[in-house]
């Protein structure tokens, strides 16, 4: 009964940060119990054996192993599940909203320029009427100005 409500415990707030829709406390709580276990994780001894030993190869009893879960490995076990609610929870909950001022609106609210013709240097309506408006502000360069190309050979 003492365990479950030590879980419990862990659980708890998950539930009061969606219910109330603190959508800033829920991330931070998915961080700290992501980083707890990961720690988790990291302080367990290793068995051996690797995946092989534990589906069953090098004559495993079972499944996962027949040894019993360490107080650790069932912390973990909590830990991830914590992890992937908290994670649910947050989806739920769906994306955060813009700020009103300063931040970036959803949708603009005027609308964009429409992009230039191609082949002017000009926006659309900014004399566009004009014949030298489908003419290119720079010309490009004449094959006169680029250097000849001569065959060059070594004994020259």
């Amino acid at each position: 009964m003492r365990k479950w409500l030590i879980i419990a415990a862990f659980f708890a707030p998950a539930f009061v940060f969606y219910a109330l829709k603190w959508r800033g406390a829920l991330v931070a709580y998915v961080m700290v119990v992501g980083l707890l276990a990961v720690l988790a994780i990291l302080i367990q001894s290793g068995r051996g054996g690797g995946l092989a030993a534990s589906l069953g190869g090098l004559g495993g009893d079972s499944l996962l192993g027949a040894r019993s879960a360490t107080p650790i490995a069932k912390a973990t076990y909590v830990m991830l599940g914590l992890f992937l609610v908290i994670c649910i929870l947050a989806a739920r909950l769906g994306p955060a909203p813009q700020a009103e001022a300063g931040g970036l609106p959803l949708l603009p609210d005027q609308p964009e320029a429409p992009a230039p013709p191609v082949g002017t240097g000009r926006p659309a309506g900014a004399g566009a009427s004009s014949p030298e408006a489908s003419v290119p502000e720079t010309p490009a360069p004449d094959a006169a100005g680029l250097p000849s190309a001569k065959a060059t050979t070594p004994d020259d």
